[in-house]
């Protein structure tokens, strides 16, 4: 059934394009007409409810775009039916019932998907969301239902009819943009397909009805195949895989403050443009002036907190991240790690360091800590992130498996913090673990490290993986020699 789908919408969608973009095939202008525009539009309809019924999650939001697509493929049947080509056709007509019916049934589609996909937005993502939403419907009042307002003639039903739809897609490309601020401005796959679709829909409709209201576009049927691809990006979420589209919080992300400030810059701009005449250039330009201000202060704040957050997780003997700053990172790691894009964390403890504090006093330890710590950056620069999490503790954050690349960024960071001289000799014992390979969460990993690290410690071989064997159990995690049977029990 997939196949057939696809079928039919690709290949009639390029049918359409190629007859009314290039005018192959003019004598098949019947069938290439509007019985095919149709049954793409009703295949996509289609092709959504085939997703609400292979997703139960998602069942009510897809449901309802699908509903909202077939009530547009209702309307073009009718139109081609009762309409096309009879001078003496009602407006409006049956056929924009249907138009118009998409409206409400996509809106509330998109709400339940975001409902069903949403997990722990933050406030900031919300505004982000919202400032967006109504920056656009701001721009699209002001460039195209005005514009439309104005030129809107024939009876109030006719002029209300005129009006719902530049409302209507004003409405949409809110949304959209709305949407794709609470992704974060990254919105994936599945959402990209979903909402280019919707975005190809306002676009060929503002075509249509600025051709149709004041013939300031070129007339013919150009505009069509544009309404076939959104159609098909829209269906074409019926084979993306269930879980490319989920919507998460990003963490310490530098452009929170940038859409807030590019928004509030455009509403200065279109303030000064509608407003400039009617109010004198003095006033005008004094408030662009002050709002121009309060955008340039909120970045300045913003980067002053941003600044004091850094002195926060950064450790300041050695310059390299805190705890804080390794476990916010680790958490980043952690979820979004997979088989494709794995992580390994690295956990270094110092062996002799306690003897060389004993022997040459705590402000002598403080400079070799902060003179290990430089190298450790240094070693590992553009491969992997360094920490000092308290102590004589270290950890390296790499970004690959444990692979031949990862291994010798291990190496330069054992390396790195290795000191010997006349009276002391410091190295360190590490432990790696694969994310998510061995460790699927933060805990478990610095878990896990910890003990292989701790084993290396105690084992009378260098190499931990040749000596050190490692069980799970109920609330722990054992160590075992098998060369002497050995145990050691590590508990969460």
């Amino acid at each position: 059934m997939r196949r057939l789908l696809a079928i039919l919408l690709l290949g009639g969608t390029a049918l359409v394009a190629l007859h009314d973009w290039f005018g192959l095939g003019a004598s098949l202008h019947v069938a290439v007409g509007e019985p095919l525009y149709a049954a793409v539009v009703l295949g996509a309809g289609v092709a959504c409810l085939m997703r609400a019924s292979d997703y139960r999650p998602e069942h009510t939001a897809w449901m309802l775009l699908g509903v909202a697509i077939l009530c547009w493929g209702a309307a073009e049947v009718y139109w081609w039916v009762a309409i096309e080509g009879n001078a003496e056709a009602p407006y409006p007509s049956p056929a924009d019932i249907g138009y118009l019916a998409f409206y409400p049934f996509a809106y509330a589609g998109l709400a339940m998907l975001v409902r069903a996909r949403a997990h722990e937005i933050n406030w900031r993502l919300w505004m982000d969301g919202a400032i967006a939403a109504l920056g656009t419907a701001a721009l699209g009042t002001a460039f195209v239902f005005d514009f439309v307002a104005d030129r809107a003639t024939g009876s109030t039903l006719e002029v209300m009819t005129t009006l719902a739809y530049p409302l209507g897609d004003i409405v949409m490309v809110s949304i959209v943009v709305g949407v794709v601020a609470l992704t974060g401005w990254r919105p994936g796959r599945t959402w990209s397909l979903l909402l280019a679709g919707l975005s190809a829909l306002v676009v060929a409709d503002i075509a249509f009805t600025l051709q149709s209201t004041a013939a300031t576009l070129p007339g013919g049927d150009w505009i069509d195949p544009i309404y076939l691809i959104a159609a098909v990006c829209l269906a074409a979420a019926v084979w993306q895989p269930t879980e490319a589209a989920s919507i998460t919080s990003p963490r310490d992300d530098r452009r929170e403050i940038v859409v807030p400030a590019i928004f509030a810059t455009v509403m200065i701009g279109l303030f000064a443009m509608r407003y400039y005449d009617a109010t004198g250039s003095l006033s005008t330009v004094l408030w662009a002036a002050t709002m121009a201000a309060v955008i340039i202060r909120l970045a300045m704040s913003d980067r002053e907190n941003r600044r004091l957050l850094d002195q926060v997780r950064t450790d300041p003997l050695t310059g390299l991240g805190n705890r804080g700053r390794m476990q916010v990172d680790l958490d980043r790691a952690c979820e979004r790690a997979s088989a494709e894009q794995p992580a390994t964390l690295y956990l270094f403890d110092l062996n002799g360091f306690k003897r060389y504090n004993d022997t040459f006093g705590h402000p002598a330890g403080d400079q070799l800590l902060a003179r290990l710590g430089a190298g450790l950056r240094t070693a590992v620069s553009g491969d992997g992130d360094a920490y000092r999490i308290g102590g004589d503790e270290f950890v390296v954050l790499v970004a690959g498996g444990e692979d031949a690349d990862a291994e010798q960024v291990m190496k330069r960071a054992a390396e790195a913090l290795t000191s010997s001289g006349k009276g002391f000799d410091v190295s360190a014992a590490w432990g790696g673990v694969a994310i998510p390979g061995e460790a699927a969460n933060p805990g478990e990993a610095m878990q896990l490290a910890d003990v292989r690290m701790y084993a290396q410690k105690e084992s009378r071989r260098p190499a931990p993986d040749d000596a050190i064997e490692i069980e799970r159990g109920e609330g722990e995690l054992r160590l075992r020699r098998p060369r002497d049977g050995e145990a050691l029990k590590h508990g969460q």
